[in-house]
């Protein structure tokens, strides 16, 4: 008999960190629909209020300990990415390994927009081009 382990429950975090201007996620398990639909949700309201207030989209991911996910998901995401974010937003995802990243490249392809990094450095180091002083830090969705 199959049991779902405690990593393998769903779990996200969605932090707004205006001092670096950007926003946080991190992001474990494995994700069915409507955690994903959840999770998109929120990202989607945060950015939205990014977007009203000037502030440049500026977002790492952190996406190591994510299982992958089933077609059905991964449809999911694909649609979400390309609904949140646009042409300038620079989205930074962590993965796990070499493979993950060149498997989530073809999959994700959103030009300048999403990139894949296995250094959190490199990745910051992306993400710093757009990188301007903010003033605050706010949690604001988690499961």
């Amino acid at each position: 008999m199959f049991s779902s382990s405690l990593a393998d429950k769903p779990r996200y975090r969605i932090e707004e960190d205006r001092l670096q201007e950007a926003i946080f996620i991190n992001v474990s398990g494995f994700f069915d629909l409507s955690t994903l639909r959840d999770h998109f949700a929120n990202n989607a309201a945060v950015v939205k209020r990014w977007r009203a207030a000037g502030r440049p989209i500026r977002v790492l991911i952190n996406a190591v300990d994510l299982k992958p996910h089933s077609p059905e998901g991964q449809a999911c995401v694909q649609d979400a990415t390309s609904r949140i974010y646009r042409p300038g937003d620079r989205v930074a995802i962590l993965v796990s390994s070499s493979l993950v990243k060149m498997q989530m490249r073809r999959a994700l392809s959103r030009g300048e927009i999403l990139n894949f990094f296995i250094s959190e450095n490199a990745a910051v180091t992306w993400l710093d081009a757009l990188q301007q002083p903010g003033q605050q830090y706010q949690v604001v969705g988690q499961r």
